[in-house]
């Protein structure tokens, strides 16, 4: 299996956890979506040129939603 598939999924999963979260109003959920989704989009971002574009795009985007996450918007 493919690096940039393995992050791909990693990032799914994370996302996947996060809304479980927050449609269950689980807070430990959430946690752990945003904590994996921080860990694999630094992953991604500091491994950027041996990314596609859309992989680096995404960590980007999901970057930004834990950000907004942590300041409750």
């Amino acid at each position: 299996m493919d690096k940039r598939q393995i992050t791909n999924y990693v990032n799914f999963t994370a996302l996947i956890c996060y809304i479980i979260g927050r449609i269950l109003n689980m807070s430990i959920l959430c946690w752990i979506g945003l904590a994996i989704m921080t860990l694999s989009s630094i992953w991604t971002i500091i491994h950027w040129k041996e990314n596609d574009k859309m992989s680096n795009y995404i960590s980007v985007a999901f970057l930004v939603l834990v950000g907004l996450s942590l300041f409750g918007l």
